[in-house]
């Protein structure tokens, strides 16, 4: 038994012990991953603007929200899932699923940890991408539960998608269509109005799109967002994350 693991069965302290345990173990990655977390942000901000010529206030809020909420996206949907994929290919998934862990303490640790990592990168987006072009960035402090419940909505998918998957390899590919999609074919980086009528009604039932407005929302005065109305989207959402990721991680072990 792992002696740095809580043997009392105490779900908190396992927590706070687990995190702590997987931020040393990744320590000589922490920082190369952060940077290039903001890279990739400020590779997007700059990126598409240079794609768009005489950028609109309206354009520049939409792309530099759209690359925060596309960092979120990341966090459930990209980042735990390989994360996962690895411990499950390396066997460290089913090492600590024999310990007397919380399954849902052990899956929290890996949702925290790959958000601590992501960070900084939305952080740069929005900062960055704020003074280039010259846009008003109003931080709301409903802005911190956006991002809960952003990642949070989407982390059981990215649980269930590391658990069912063959491969390491099938997943990297899994989670390179899903940024794709967010990228070029979802109300993230564009208005609503601009795709093509399946894809608008199909963006209703995808969480990113509700993500998106309500970082919008959050962050800016922008007419036409709803920011109530996708918090409580995006709980909805979470809360069935939190039981696909539970029932799937039982499942697994």
């Amino acid at each position: 038994m792992n002696p740095a693991i809580d043997r009392s069965y105490n779900p908190v302290a396992q927590f706070f012990q687990l995190v702590s345990m997987h931020l040393r173990m990744f320590r000589g990655q922490v920082a190369f991953i952060m940077m290039i977390q903001c890279v990739l942000s400020l590779g997007l901000v700059f990126g598409f603007g240079y794609l768009v010529p005489n950028i609109s206030d309206t354009t520049a809020i939409f792309l530099v929200t759209g690359t925060a909420t596309q960092a979120l996206v990341t966090v459930g949907l990209v980042m735990l899932p390989q994360f996962l994929s690895e411990a499950k290919q390396e066997g460290r998934l089913d090492y600590f699923l024999t310990l007397p862990i919380s399954r849902e303490a052990y899956l929290l640790t890996q949702t925290v940890v790959v958000a601590v990592l992501s960070l900084p990168g939305i952080a740069f987006s929005l900062l960055i991408g704020a003074l280039h072009y010259n846009i008003s960035l109003s931080i709301d402090p409903t802005f911190a539960l956006v991002v809960v419940l952003t990642i949070f909505s989407l982390a059981g998918l990215g649980v269930a998608m590391a658990i069912v998957s063959p491969h390491l390899q099938v997943t990297n590919a899994l989670t390179q269509l899903i940024i794709f999609y967010v990228l070029f074919f979802a109300p993230v980086l564009m208005p609503k109005d601009q795709l093509p009528s399946w894809l608008a009604h199909v963006s209703v039932v995808m969480p990113p799109t509700y993500a998106a407005d309500a970082v919008r929302g959050s962050l800016t005065g922008l007419p036409g967002t709803h920011l109530a109305r996708s918090l409580w989207v995006l709980t909805g959402f979470g809360a069935f994350s939190l039981a696909l990721s539970a029932f799937m991680v039982r499942r697994r072990g």
